[in-house]
């Protein structure tokens, strides 16, 4: 049942960056690296429908996410230290999404590092998943004697973003 789920968390990240294309060009920018002035720009967009925004990304992500004149304060050099990332940039919280391996080669992430979303708190969820049906198992025995399990579920993945969502990318973070 956990692998339903991460197939479900690998068609919300599909989606997610496939509607990218759909988001108007002053609400996404493609980096290489992290640049400041263009996350404060993407952030006044979002802020003002109303509510501060939330930054969602990798740890990876996150970790690149320092000011570009260095340090302000000793305390953000500690959190730094102890988390590996800022968890509240200017005033945003930074949510880090978890990250895990498509395989046992520990070569290709599940999620692709290179976006942040930002999308205000208490705003329209962007993601919609509908379940039809319940969920469907069927065990086989094998000629060897083993046993297989299958688990079927049918469920859609759907992203919308409305003008208060906007998207960074980082070139220079890959999924491998």
């Amino acid at each position: 049942m956990s692998g339903l789920d991460e197939c479900i968390y690998v068609e919300i990240e599909k989606q997610l960056i496939g509607a990218i294309g759909n988001v108007q060009t002053v609400n996404k920018t493609s980096q290489a690296g992290f640049v400041e002035s263009e996350m404060d720009k993407l952030l006044t967009i979002s802020d003002s429908y109303g509510a501060k925004a939330d930054i969602y990304c990798t740890f990876e992500f996150a970790a690149t996410m320092v000011p570009s004149e260095g340090w302000v304060s000793n305390e953000m050099k500690n959190e730094k230290w102890n988390n590996g990332y800022i968890a509240n940039y200017k005033g945003h919280r930074v949510i880090v999404l978890p990250q895990s391996f498509e395989d046992e080669t520990n070569t290709t992430k599940v999620l692709n590092p290179a976006y942040a979303w930002l999308i205000p708190s208490g705003a329209t969820k962007p993601v919609k998943i509908a379940f039809e049906g319940g969920t469907i198992v069927d065990e086989y025995v094998n000629y060897d004697r083993s046993r297989e399990i299958q688990v079927y579920k049918k469920v859609g993945v759907r992203a919308i973003f409305t003008n208060d969502i906007c998207v960074y990318e980082n070139t220079s973070l890959t999924r491998t």
